[in-house]
């Protein structure tokens, strides 16, 4: 459930504090009365969040296991900062119409971590191991399959990558992640899809909205194309610009809302992250970017009902 968290304190504030809260008041007031509000609030969110995600992510201890399902906490925690980040940076840009298909990556971790805590310890940490090699196994056999060719087709000679043959590794690998699969009685003896993910954690709802939403974004879709093309019934211009002022509003609160949601997973297992979701500041930005818009009606729409302007073709 999507909420501000925060905390209260009958004890009277410090100076630091009563100067914290008058720099924060300031802010946000500067904020509000300036331009492209949701998105300078967002930038805000994101430069508050860095120290804390900074202390969950930089000089952690490796176990004996190694890469395990805290690393991988810990780097969907990296990924979603830097998601956001890369967001903010978009929409203060030409190419802010595609700044979206950074949520692509936060509704894919969402739903990957809350389904990777649902699975028992030991098959959740099995699965990390073998999985992450066939991926990274993969990778490499499928790079020195294009690479010939691309370097064949820019007319030079193909150099040493330095990579070992990995086609024995890879089937190894490959069976061993079958067997483990067949074990949990995934279907087909793989991984369960993304979609699955959602329905076995009850994120269904979030995979429909954000995985369409973020999706349409990457994927050659003939909404999306049509909603670039405007004019009247002899010519017509094809650009982002018809939707550029409502592009990086979608991006910078939803962005934003699996954020939050992504932090929310993950504040049992780091401090850090509990620290920074019952301080002030944070639940003041995302007020700001959440409840604000949701409480004036404004929550960015997916499709607008100008868009359903196309004329009937003639038989």
């Amino acid at each position: 459930m999507l909420e501000a968290h925060g905390s209260a304190s009958d004890e009277k504030p410090s100076n630091d504090t009563t100067e914290a809260e008058a720099g924060l008041l300031a802010e946000v007031d500067e904020v509000l009365h300036g331009e492209r509000t949701l998105w300078r609030a967002t930038e805000r969110l994101v430069g508050l969040t860095a120290p804390y995600v900074d202390e969950v992510c930089l000089g952690v201890p490796l176990t004996e296991g190694g890469f395990n399902v805290d690393i991988v906490s810990r780097t969907i925690v990296r990924r979603a900062h830097d998601a956001l980040a890369a967001i903010t940076a978009a929409v203060d840009s030409p190419a802010r119409a595609n700044a979206r298909v950074h949520l692509r990556t936060m509704t894919e971790d969402l739903i990957f971590l809350q389904w990777l805590r649902s699975l028992d310890e030991g098959v959740a940490a099995k699965f990390v191991q073998i999985n992450a090699l066939v991926e990274a196994l993969t990778a490499v056999d499928t790079q020195e399959k294009f690479l010939p060719i691309a370097y064949q087709r820019l007319g030079t000679d193909v150099p040493n990558l330095g990579f070992p043959d990995v086609t024995d590794t890879l089937e190894r690998a490959k069976n061993d992640l079958k067997e483990l699969c067949r074990g949990q009685g995934w279907w087909r003896n793989r991984p369960p899809t993304i979609r699955k993910m959602a329905e076995e954690t009850d994120l269904v709802q979030v995979y429909d909205f954000f995985y369409s939403l973020s999706s349409k974004a990457v994927h050659s879709n003939l909404h999306e194309m049509g909603r670039m093309v405007w004019g009247t019934e002899h010519t017509v211009d094809i650009s982002s610009k018809p939707f550029e002022d409502l592009h990086p509003n979608l991006a910078v609160v939803y962005g934003t809302w699996l954020f939050h949601d992504l932090l929310s997973a993950v504040m049992g297992l780091f401090e850090p992250i509990q620290r920074l979701s019952s301080g002030q500041a944070y639940g003041v930005w995302l007020a700001l970017i959440l409840f604000r818009p949701a409480h004036n009606g404004r929550l960015p729409l997916l499709i607008h009902p100008e868009e359903l302007r196309w004329r009937r073709g003639s038989a």
